[in-house]
Parts: structure tokens; C-alpha cells; sequence
């Protein structure tokens, strides 16, 4: 009834009456969980050796009373969580573990397979140049590794493995997208590095509980995957890593959930928990929307954002620009001015890093496809915004391609760019086309692959389709513009050439258009019966006398009345 004829319907919430116990409860528990109870002084956690300052708490993603509902029946859907709340209600000191008891008739037993070993890959001096490469290149954007503990594990292993507390698998992780900085000096054992690795999270938190230190090994797979692999390889290992997420439960700040039990080890410090969930959001979010498929979308998230660090700390400004871009979610409507708003944040938004520079302007043009989805018509500010952040994504382009850095989006903006410009279809994009080619080349030139060469080869397929089509309307207006041999350029009556009497200025010879001349079927010899009106012989044209032109009184305006009226 209000579909058919568009009434505005709404219904009023009476609340009920509640008891004023489980209000304060309720309460309480929402302090806790949506971090509104300020921790105490000091607890701010380390990364890296940097102290972080107490973050802002989120207002996205804060779980409301539907979602606590939905996560109370997700545990009351689960016989696994039911026997471990039963065990805890017996004996809360002692109850069972999750995943145990009765879950399948247990007839065969796994064992983890043997991968090498990690040390009989890399000698000790290999793995500090290629941590060293990661440090530099990789940790300020994503730093979701204790970079100091993680550095004094990484010498044990060579030194006294029995003392070394991580898996070969998180070591391996590092060292390989390390080595993708190293300009192809480690390519000969880098496939190794990558196999033993991909063993042995296949075999470890795939088939068994994870922990932290699986989550992280996996965002670096997804990193080096993103890389150098097929979209759906990317996109298939960070919506792995987003269910292992789930499973260890570090997207919710604190957890009293059956489902997620806290537990009390030194790698799940709260701000290494905040930092790896947001990062392995952040990526299978960007992955999936890049690839068009469905992203990992978790209930009862509370995680707070993560602090600041230092100064060549960029992750919490990374994650911030991820920030702006859920609005990119297609389950979201789909409204023009949603999506300008969004580009004028993005132009807005300050970055002060090259890389994160790529992903704003490939954010930029993520945009632009939506609002062309919403209206193919742009104002022509919302075009100059796309293009002025798109050549500042191309200049950071050029700038990571000089200095041999293999970020996915330096191959990435340029090409979407010329798709974008092509798109557009306007001067203002057309005329920077250009740019877009050259940085392209650029990177083509500084990296030499097979799929940039490709990437470069289809650019100019789609340039020249592009020219030919022009060419062809501009063929088909120049049809137009044909005339009939037989044909005459039309005069207007009031236009027709008749003599005028000899007044000083124009010489007896000169001609002005008469009104009512009688020979109206004589049309004057001019330089345009027989073509077309060319401007530039007239302008070049020395017996054309601009004196008469400029100062003779037209006869066609003397038929209006002093009035205005004819």
C-alpha cells in the first residue's frame, strides 16, 4: 500500500519495560566490548619498539543489541560451544577445549607433513638482508609484526632453534616478499621459500585451531600473492586469513564469547590483535572489490582502530583511507551524490606516501565507475577531481617504478587510468591520455614482464580502437558536409547582393545586400557560390575593405522599429 502509492511509512518503537538489573549488565558489557571503559594508564602496547598512544574508539562496526543476538545464536547453534559452556558452568577452572569431544568418529589420524626446513633454504646472512628488505619496504605499511621480537626470534632460529618460539612458516613469509625488493637477486630460491611456506600453512592452521602468529604468516602470503599471482589466488588466501581471524577472534577487542575464548600469550597484545585484523580486512576488502567477488564479512566486530606510531609508521593512515572506501561495499546504495561526496573525501584526504597514494587513486577510480553506474553524465568538477588525483597516482607510479619497487598498483593505475581517460571521453581526459601511456612505459621499462608487456600491448589496442571510432564519426559528419554539384550554398533573401550607390566608402563598385531587390533570381558572383565559406581567406584577403565592413550601416537592421519590433 505505501510502495503503490508512495507514501512515506514509518512505525514508532514503544520501548518495553525492562528490569533495571539487566540494564546496568547490559551496560556494563557494552563498555567492555565496544572499548567505551578507558583501559588503565600504561597499558598502551609496543610494535616495534614504538609505544603507541591510546587510540580513538570506532564508531563502525560497534556490535548493537541485534548483533549480540545474533552472536548468542550463533553459539546456541553450536553442540562444539555448548559442551564447553557446560563445562565452564560445572567448573570454570577446568572446563573441556573447543573443538574436541564427538565432533566425527576420529578413524584417522593427521599428522603434519615434513617441509624443509627454513635453515636449509637460507643461511642466517641471506635471511637478515632479506628481513632487512621487508623492515624498510613492507613493515611501514603493514605493520602488524612486533618488529623487535620477531627480529631476536628470527637469530635464534639460526642460533638455538629449541629457544626460537616462531614457526618456519612466518620466517619464510618475510623473507619472500623481502626478496621481491631485492631486484630479482633471490629469484633462484625464492619459489622455494614461497612451497615451504604454502606447505606448511596448508598443513598447520588449515587443518588445525591457528593462532596469531598462522594469521600473520597468512597476510604475508597474501601480500606476495598480490604480488605476483592470479586474482583468484589472492582472493581465495585473504578470505582464508579473514575466516582464521574469526577462529582466533581477534576482531573483537575483548572476548567473552564461548566461540572465541581469550587467550593469554604475549603475540595477542591489543595492539598486535587490532593491527593484524585491520590489515587482513583491509586487504581481502580492496582483493575482493578489485576482483568483484563477495568479501569475509565478520559478525560482532569490535577491534578499535590501532594507534599511531612514528613517523614512518603509515599503517593506521593506511587503514583510515580503507576507512573511506566501505561506502565501495555493493550491498550499499548505489546514489550520485554518495559517490561524489566520496571522491571530494578522497581528494581531501592527505597522503604523505607513495604507495598509499596508488591506493587512493585507485580508490579514485573505483569511484568513478560507481558514480557512472549511478549517472553516466558528470559534472565537469567531479571530472577535473578524478583526473587531478589520477596523474598524482601516475606520478607515484613513475617514482616507484625508478626505484624498482613491485607494488601491485604501479602496474595497476596506469592501466586503469587509460581505461578511466578513454572512458571519460572528454578533452580534459583525452588531452592526459598521454601521461598515463608514458607512465605505463615507464614501468614496462623498469620491470620487463611478460604480463606488464601485456598490460602495455592491450593500453594501445584500446587507444587505437578509440582513434578509429573518432575517425569514423568525424568521416561521418564530413559526409555533412558534401554538396551536390548542381546545388548552390543557400542566401538568404534579405542577404542577396545588389548594388549600392557610390557614398565615398565603399567606391562605386562595391556591393551591399539589398531588401527587395527586383532581380531576385540572380544570385552575385562571391567567393562562396561555389564552396564553402572559408574565414581564413577572407581574413587573408587584401581586397576585402574592413573599413566599409566596420562602419557601413547594415540595410537588414534598418527594419526594425525604433521600438525593437519589426
Amino acid at each position: 500500500m505505501c510502495t503503490q502509492f508512495e507514501y512515506k511509512c514509518y512505525f514508532e518503537k514503544h520501548p518495553r519495560k525492562r528490569s533495571k538489573i539487566v540494564e546496568q549488565n547490559e551496560a556494563i558489557h557494552d563498555g567492555v566490548v565496544a572499548g567505551r571503559i578507558s583501559p588503565p594508564d600504561g597499558s598502551a602496547s609496543k610494535s616495534g619498539g614504538t609505544v603507541f598512544a591510546k587510540p580513538e574508539p570506532t564508531g563502525e562496526d560497534r556490535p548493537g543489541m541485534e548483533d549480540a543476538t545474533k552472536l548468542r545464536s550463533m553459539e546456541a547453534n553450536s553442540g562444539i560451544a555448548f559442551t564447553r559452556l557446560l563445562g565452564l558452568r560445572l567448573d570454570p577452572s577446568s572446563g573441556p577445549k573447543l573443538f574436541t569431544f564427538g565432533w566425527n568418529l576420529g578413524s584417522s589420524t593427521y599428522t603434519v607433513p615434513n617441509s624443509p626446513p627454513i635453515t636449509d633454504i637460507l643461511a642466517q646472512d641471506q635471511m637478515h638482508h632479506l628481513a632487512k628488505l621487508y623492515w624498510t619496504n613492507v613493515h611501514p605499511l603493514y605493520g602488524f609484526i612486533d618488529r623487535t621480537w620477531m627480529q631476536e626470534q628470527m637469530n635464534l632460529r639460526w642460533a638455538r632453534p629449541d629457544a626460537c618460539k616462531v614457526p618456519d612458516h612466518i620466517i619464510a613469509g618475510i623473507t619472500a616478499v623481502g626478496a621481491m625488493f631485492a631486484n630479482g637477486a633471490f629469484d633462484a630460491v625464492l619459489p622455494r621459500i614461497v612451497d615451504a611456506q604454502k606447505e606448511a600453512l596448508e598443513s598447520t592452521s588449515a587443518m588445525q585451531p591457528p593462532t596469531l602468529l598462522d594469521v600473520q604468516s597468512w597476510i604475508l602470503r597474501v601480500i606476495h600473492l598480490r604480488m605476483t599471482d592470479h586474482p583468484h589466488a589472492v582472493w581465495i588466501a585473504s578470505s582464508t586469513t579473514m575466516h582464521l581471524v574469526e577462529s582466533v577472534g581477534i576482531h573483537q577487542e575483548s572476548s567473552s564469547s564461548t566461540l572465541h575464548p581469550p587467550a593469554n600469550e604475549h603475540m595477542y597484545a591489543p595492539e598486535l590483535r587490532r593491527r593484524t585484523f585491520w590489515v587482513a580486512r583491509m586487504l581481502n576488502t580492496w582483493v575482493s572489490f578489485e576482483y568483484g567477488r563477495t568479501r569475509v564479512a565478520l559478525r560482532g566486530i569490535t577491534s578499535e582502530l590501532p594507534a599511531f606510531g612514528d613517523d614512518d609508521d603509515f599503517t593506521r593512515e593506511y587503514i583510515d583511507l580503507y576507512s573511506l572506501s566501505c561506502c565501495l561495499d555493493p550491498e550499499r546504495t548505489n546514489q550520485v551524490g554518495q559517490w561524489e561526496d566520496f571522491l571530494k573525501q578522497l581528494e581531501a584526504y592527505d597522503v604523505k606516501n607513495d604507495v598509499i597514494q596508488l591506493s587512493k587513486a585507485n580508490l579514485t577510480l573505483c569511484g568513478y565507475r560507481r558514480l557512472r553506474l549511478a549517472n553516466p553524465i558528470l559534472s565537469s568538477e567531479t571530472i577535473t577531481r578524478i583526473i587531478n588525483v589520477s596523474l598524482k597516482g601516475l606520478e607515484a607510479a613513475r617514482k616507484m617504478a625508478a626505484k624498482a619497487r613491485p607494488w601491485w598498483h604501479v602496474a595497476n593505475v596506469p592501466f586503469q587510468v587509460i581505461c578511466i581517460f578513454l572512458a571519460m571521453d572528454v578533452r580534459e581526459s583525452l588531452a592526459n591520455i598521454h601521461v598515463a601511456m608514458r607512465a605505463l612505459e615507464e614501468v614496462v621499462h623498469h620491470f620487463n614482464t611478460v604480463a606488464l608487456k601485456e598490460a602495455l600491448k592491450t593500453a594501445r589496442f584500446l587507444v587505437r580502437l578509440s582513434k578509429k571510432r573518432k575517425e569514423e564519426d568525424s568521416g561521418v559528419l564530413s559526409q555533412s558536409l558534401i554538396k551536390d554539384n548542381a546545388a548552390e550554398d543557400p542566401q538568404p533573401e534579405n542577404l542577396k547582393m545588389a548594388q549600392l550607390p557610390s557614398n565615398g566608402v565603399g567606391g562605386p563598385s562595391s556591393t551591399v545586400p539589398a531588401m527587395g531587390s527586383g532581380n531576385n533570381n540572380e544570385t552575385p558572383m562571391t567567393n562562396s557560390s561555389g564552396e564553402d565559406w572559408n574565414m581564413d581567406q577572407i581574413l587573408n584577403n587584401s581586397d576585402f575593405d574592413w573599413n566599409y565592413f566596420l562602419t557601413a550601416d547594415m540595410p537588414a537592421f534598418n527594419s526594425f522599429a525604433p521600438d525593437g519590433t519589426m
